[in-house]
């Protein structure tokens, strides 16, 4: 069974993004995953959407000698990514690009695997899955983590607790966009009540359809809060 950890605060967003790298680095399993779920399709290039510093392309590029592009909108996309690559694996072939997940700078079928760990939450997923669809060959993989109803309902609790009063709306917000989201399947995209959302595997299940996307399993690391599933783009 997997253990969920509370998330760890970082100060600011580049300690942010060294904390997960060397999280990432310290847990090996999650790269043999990454190996093992893919190892039954032909791979050389894989794209991270949301990527941070890029780390969950590590293992394609450095077991598999694969090809990585990693795109965020961060405005300093690339500053941690291109350092860590640096001292890490320098042999590793990368490149880093600012844009959103909604409109991909990518000619169709162009990618053997794609990955967004917790990024989904905050795009237009209709859109964000539909992009990801079209930049993925046909018989590739697409490996994606949500946010579940779980992780806003823990951080209402936690903040309530605490007295935290920004968290507090902000978790708020969020599960009344997630339950419209829900009962409509119509994502909100107004700052009220909020264009951040929570996700469910039977409404992921219904958005992936319609763009010829399937899951066929969960990573290891899947658990109730964060769910991580593993997507087949149909041939």
């Amino acid at each position: 069974m997997t253990t969920v950890k509370a998330p760890v605060l970082c100060p600011d967003y580049d300690s942010y993004l060294r904390f997960e790298w060397d999280k990432f680095m310290n847990e090996p399993e999650r790269s043999r995953a990454s190996l093992e779920l893919s190892a039954d399709i032909s791979f050389k290039r894989v794209l991270d959407v949301g990527c941070g510093a890029g780390q969950e392309l590590l293992p394609f590029l450095t077991e598999r000698n694969a090809r990585g592009v990693a795109t965020d909108i961060a405005s300093d996309v690339g500053q941690v990514g291109r350092e860590m690559y640096a001292k890490h694996a320098p042999q590793a072939r990368v490149d880093f690009l600012r844009c959103t997940a909604e409109n991909l700078p990518f000619v169709s079928a162009s990618f053997d695997v794609v990955v967004c760990r917790l990024a989904s939450p905050y795009t237009h997923n209709a859109r964000a899955f539909a992009e990801a669809s079209r930049v993925l060959r046909p018989g590739g993989k697409y490996f994606l983590k949500i946010s579940g109803v779980r992780w806003y309902l823990l951080e209402l609790k936690q903040a309530l607790k605490e007295r935290k009063i920004l968290s507090v709306i902000h978790a708020s917000r969020v599960l009344v966009a997630g339950a419209i989201y829900h009962l409509t399947r119509r994502q909100p995209r107004w700052r009220i009540p909020s264009r951040e959302t929570f996700q469910s595997e039977w409404l992921l299940r219904w958005e992936l359809r319609r763009h010829g996307l399937s899951i066929h399993g969960k990573t290891p690391d899947s658990n109730p809060i964060t769910p991580s599933f593993v997507i087949f783009k149909e041939k």
